[in-house]
């Protein structure tokens, strides 16, 4: 067995009514959704709420809220159920693949045993049941006995068919007897019998109608029974076992998500609302949508006082009192899908489209997710599916557009939406004739402003929004040649050629209009094939793809990264070609990634490169792609999913965004977009407090100019060159001690020494 300890040594908090807090450079912080909660438990000081990705509190008193995830402390994503035992002290986690978090006051015990073995079929966790020291948990294979004192698994029960595996939904233990609702109906075993692992110990009860249905929850008292059958073409039925018979007390709702006993009532809670019986199974309350608009609720727990706490599928937590309602969830995106991104003027902008593996739609609502000032604001379309792109104009951060995998681009001002543009009234085009189905999935601004996008599988297949006039459209046919097919990313580079990726085994696209948008006759056109020096093709099903500051080209492809140099001599030179990285680790070389689908490319401000990849995380490899620098995955950190779909940065702050099959999280990268003078130059933090061990960051720097760090005397401790405009020092001196309490000067000068900088902090050790 293996348990890993989680020391949490810090605590995001997202206190209502403040602001998130910066994080520093190597640090990590997640962005996840918390709006569809799946459970709801409680201490005696705090609230927990679960949503897949993540765990929030809500503090009782002072109404803080605090964010747990992997990103601080959790050991994984998906989470299926929580549960607070109050005579153990713990939170209990657990996840739909079998792992298991132990939340203590000060750490976290991960017991990875399930999610390690080898079981066909579903490991997740369903339900949580305390007795005494032991939590016996519902999973999808059979029973599971966890001791919390010892911290590891003491038994498992398969407790089907022969001893075969069935999925165990809750467990209820009264009277010394143990019930199982599972997906083959009610079993039942005597506690006390010290061979629970024997199958033949567990009877089914079979007098119950459809008895070896699916049953998803239980409630038992003094020989009474509440079970609840699923029934997936019809409603749900709760049978009563009352008198020594069966009887149907509701069926009336198609989905009955639990039940949940407080005191002396039994609420049943279903996609809709929360039924109240007493003792005797006498309906005496609801909550309903005419209480709590839009609710939708998954789980229930009900405190002093009759506050009623409820887990609600698009609300979060949602507080209940005395009719009196309050929606409680943390500042983040309202939904966790997170497709493509886009960064400028500080300003973040996530969509939460996405599309199949085939190129259908995903039928999401177009949602966009603006990020500025370290707050989330959430913009939702429910008349449009899928956005799956989005540009902010680079002359004004207010305004920006989106573009949908089905009704053209949508274009915004200050968050709200203003115009869609489609084949009625722009040049875009359907590619169902008569069917308004107009996808836009690349979009690119010029140094002019202009906004090029891609329309795909239409005759025209290039369109450009252009002048003053707010109607100036033009498309683009380019004698059929990529016509009709699948076009995704544009890019327009330093010197306004146009780059469009044709996935799918067509290559690439470059075209130069020459300055003239409506004259066509003077344009440059070239469709090529991925190919090495010999010619020989690399790959044509092309990804993603990035200019450097260089003005170098990087495409990603399913066989890895290749670069096009001189991209300039294009439409010259006949032999044309993209170079393949060599990348050196240890003592390997090989091609730059060339077994991975390369999903998206970014540069920082040092020109480093950011790549992201289908299944294996992401990495960031040096300037030149011959050396790796970190590979990030969520086996070896906080990342979520190796699955990336997008990376942005934020070049004024260095926060590099990870976009994710699961979610967004965010890592602080060393580099910033340098510039051509010192502008605002800080550093962070300062002073520098005896307890703070982190690395001391200087921003606001002309790109990679020389820095040194010396005392009031001029002794220089510390030497580096900034990476783009930021540099960094972890407050130790050349020989690797913590340098001591005083004043120290900071030298910035670029090669030439015409430009330079000096200011100054404060270090306390």
């Amino acid at each position: 067995m293996i348990k890993k300890v989680i020391i949490l040594l810090v605590v995001f908090a997202f206190y209502t009514g403040l602001v998130q807090a910066q994080i520093g450079v190597g640090e990590w912080r997640d962005h996840l959704a918390f709006t569809y909660s799946v459970a709801v438990t409680e201490s005696s000081a705090k609230v927990y709420v679960a949503s897949a990705n993540g765990i929030f509190t809500f503090n009782k008193i002072s109404h803080n809220i605090e964010k747990l995830t992997k990103v601080n402390g959790l050991s994984d994503v998906g989470i299926s159920e929580i549960e607070y035992s109050s005579e153990n002290k713990v939170l209990f986690v657990a996840y739909e693949n079998g792992n298991i978090d132990l939340v203590f006051e000060n750490e976290v015990i991960n017991l990875s045993d399930i999610k390690r073995e080898m079981i066909n079929g579903s490991k997740s966790i369903n339900h949580i049941l305390f007795v005494n020291e032991y939590a016996y948990l519902s999973c999808g294979f059979g029973i599971v006995v966890v001791n919390i004192e010892k911290r590891e698994i003491k038994d498992s029960y398969y407790i089907g068919n022969m001893g075969s595996l069935v999925q165990v939904n809750q467990l209820v233990l009264n009277n010394d007897f143990l019930y199982a609702a599972t997906n083959e109906g009610i079993f039942i075993a005597d506690f006390t019998n010290p061979n629970l692992v024997d199958y033949s110990n567990w009877q089914q009860i079979t007098d119950i109608p459809n008895y070896s249905s699916s049953f998803n929850s239980i409630y038992v008292n003094e020989g009474i029974l509440l079970v609840n059958q699923l029934n997936e073409s019809q409603n749900d039925i709760l049978y009563l076992y009352k008198d020594e018979s069966w009887s149907i007390l509701n069926d009336e709702h198609s989905s009955i998500r639990a039940i949940k006993d407080f005191g002396s009532s039994i609420f049943i809670v279903t996609n809709s609302n929360v039924l109240d019986y007493t003792s005797n199974f006498t309906l005496q309350d609801s909550i309903t949508r005419t209480e709590i608009p839009g609710f939708n609720p998954y789980d229930i727990r009900v405190g002093s006082n009759q506050i009623y706490w409820f887990a609600d599928r698009g609300k979060g937590l949602v507080k209940y009192q005395s009719g009196n309602v309050e929606e409680i969830v943390p500042n983040a995106p309202y939904l966790s899908n997170s497709f493509s991104i886009d960064i400028n003027h500080n300003r973040v902008l996530v969509v939460a489209g996405g599309l199949t593996p085939a190129g259908g739609n995903s039928y999401l609502n177009g949602a966009v997710f603006s990020f500025e000032d370290e707050q989330w604001q959430t913009m939702i379309n429910y008349e449009a599916p899928d956005y799956v792109v989005a540009k902010i104009d680079p002359l004004n951060s207010d305004h920006f557009y989106t573009g949908s995998w089905g009704s053209g681009i949508f274009e915004y001002r200050k968050n709200v939406l203003e115009k869609n543009y489609r084949e009625t009234n722009s040049s875009l085009q359907t590619f169902i004739e008569g069917e308004n189905h107009c996808s836009v999935i690349g979009m690119s601004f010029d140094q002019d402003n202009n906004l090029w996008l891609t329309n795909a599988g239409v005759q025209n297949p290039v369109s450009v929004r252009y002048g003053l006039e707010p109607d100036d459209w033009k498309s683009f046919n380019f004698d059929e040649k990529i016509s009709n097919i699948l076009v995704t990313d544009i890019i327009v580079t330093k010197n306004n050629n146009k780059w469009v990726l044709l996935p799918k085994g067509n290559g690439i696209f470059v075209f130069d209009h020459n300055q003239t948008i409506e004259n066509e006759n003077d344009d440059l056109t070239k469709k090529m094939s991925v190919v090495d020096e010999n010619g020989k093709i690399i790959s044509n099903n092309v990804y993603s793809i990035a200019e450097d500051l260089e003005g170098d080209i990087w495409v990603g492809t399913d066989q890895g990264v290749v670069v096009y140099y001189y991209p300039e001599n294009v439409f010259e030179d006949a032999g044309f070609h993209a170079q393949r990285i060599i990348l050196t680790i240890g003592d390997a070389t090989d091609f730059l990634l060339k077994t991975q689908t390369i999903t998206t490319i970014a540069v920082d401000g040092a020109n480093r490169k950011w790549i992201g990849t289908k299944s294996s995380g992401a990495y960031l490899v040096s300037e030149d792609g011959t050396k790796e620098i970190n590979h990030f995955t969520e086996e070896n950190s906080p990342l979520i999913s190796n699955s990336i779909n997008d990376i942005g940065i934020n070049h004024e702050t260095g926060e590099i965004f990870f976009a994710t099959d699961k979610g967004l999280v965010s890592y602080r990268g060393s580099a910033t977009m340098g510039s051509d003078e010192f502008r605002d130059v800080y550093v962070y933090p300062n002073p520098v407090r005896e307890d703070y061990y982190g690395d001391i960051t200087i921003r606001g720097l002309v790109s990679d100019v020389n820095v040194k760090i010396t005392d009031i005397s001029g002794n220089i401790v510390y030497e580096t060159t900034a990476e783009g405009g930021q540099a960094t020092w972890d407050g130790k001196n050349f020989s690797g001690r913590r340098v001591s309490t005083g004043v120290y000067l900071v030298f910035c000068s670029n090669e030439d020494g015409s430009k330079t900088h000096i200011t100054k902090l404060l270090f306390i050790k």
